[in-house]
């Protein structure tokens, strides 16, 4: 089971072309009895005493010799976060027999793992902030950041060896592979409009694959059936894609000063996502630079024009929010294979959180 893996982002080719148009993918609409099955509240009220104690394992420089690492730790966790990541690994966790001492290395695995990957972003991007800070690579040249980022990788490896499981490794190691696979493809990806496949690949790659992975890993930790593991990890899958797709609506519609960053980022970095996608399916001239062969770069006014046009439209906007609902329904359904409970409810929660929230 630990060496099951999955093509990125495992959506057909007609359903990656119904996200392209913004149009669900054939599970259960968004709203039906599925998609609302929801406790009202907090969802992570029951694991956040197990997220504080997270954030002490996080920062945990004990051992280190060098100090400028220990302010490294200090700094890349200083900005907080959602920690939706790791609260997917406690949340899980309850569901069955699992060593909290491992769960919580696990849930530290996958915080590290992705802090790392921004680490990286932020330099392949150029990005100035982070959480409302500085971005690392703002402070420290390209050599250093690079360097920071992958003894965060070795430190997320040495917390996944620590629960001392076989299958997990394997899972943190596929996962770790994918990512990185998925920063190459979205580094030499950067110009031209993707298809739909190429989008929900570049999500999987990106978000996707490491929710997968919280879930998947903690359901074997937990001790659960090969069908719970296997709903779970799809479930996981496709809440990192309603994730991912919230983020890059945000990234026009947010606000900047609770987003921590500026809005159109990775359209001007020139990443092109799924809003912009849609308005220019609509509008196929407002970007001729997109899709011109070896054409100039765009001056900063007509990325700034093109930000500002796809923020405008609604259309656009509500055809990326229906494909992240249809994602919800999806990871929602999958959960069907959990005995009813509160476990089960507070998934359903946050699946329906990732496309609630403002930030």
């Amino acid at each position: 089971m630990s060496g099951r893996r999955r093509e990125a982002g495992t959506v057909s080719g007609d359903a990656a072309v119904r996200i392209e148009r913004g149009l669900p993918d054939g599970g259960p609409a968004a709203g039906s009895a599925a998609a609302g099955d929801v406790r009202a509240g907090d969802p992570l009220a029951g694991v956040r005493a197990d997220l504080t104690r997270l954030e002490a394992v996080l920062s945990d420089d004990s051992g280190i010799e060098y100090p400028l690492v220990s302010e490294l730790l200090r700094y890349v966790f200083a900005g907080g976060g959602k920690r939706l990541r790791p609260a997917l690994v406690f949340l899980v966790a309850r569901l069955g027999r699992a060593d909290d001492d491992a769960v919580t290395c696990l849930a530290a695995a996958v915080e590290t793992l992705h802090t790392a990957t921004l680490v990286h972003d932020d330099l392949v991007d150029g990005a100035l902030l982070r959480r409302g800070l500085p971005a690392l690579n703002v402070r420290w040249s390209p050599g250093a950041t690079v360097l920071a980022g992958d003894w965060l990788f070795a430190r997320a490896a040495r917390f996944a060896a620590d629960t001392n499981d076989i299958g997990v490794q394997h899972i943190f190691a596929r996962t770790l592979q994918t990512i990185t696979a998925g920063e190459l493809r979205q580094l030499f990806g950067r110009r031209g409009i993707p298809t739909g496949d190429e989008y929900t690949a570049r999500i999987y790659g990106k978000t996707a694959s490491l929710f997968e992975a919280a879930t998947e890993a903690t359901a074997m930790l937990a001790a659960l059936t090969e069908p719970e593991v296997a709903g779970l990890a799809a479930y996981g899958r496709h809440v990192g894609t309603a994730f991912q797709i919230m983020d890059d609506i945000l990234d026009f519609t947010g606000d900047p000063d609770r987003l921590g960053k500026p809005v159109g980022g990775d359209l001007r970095s020139g990443q092109v996502t799924l809003p912009t996608m849609l308005h220019l399916a609509a509008h196929p001239t407002a970007a001729p630079w997109l899709t011109a062969p070896g054409g100039d770069e765009p001056d900063a006014a007509a990325v700034a024009a093109l930000v500002d046009a796809v923020r405008a439209d609604r259309a656009a906007i509500t055809g990326a929010h229906d494909a992240a609902r249809d994602a919800v329904a999806q990871a929602v359904a999958h959960l069907g294979v959990l005995p009813a409970g509160a476990a089960r409810d507070d998934l359903a929660a946050v699946a329906s959180y990732a496309v609630a929230r403002d930030v």
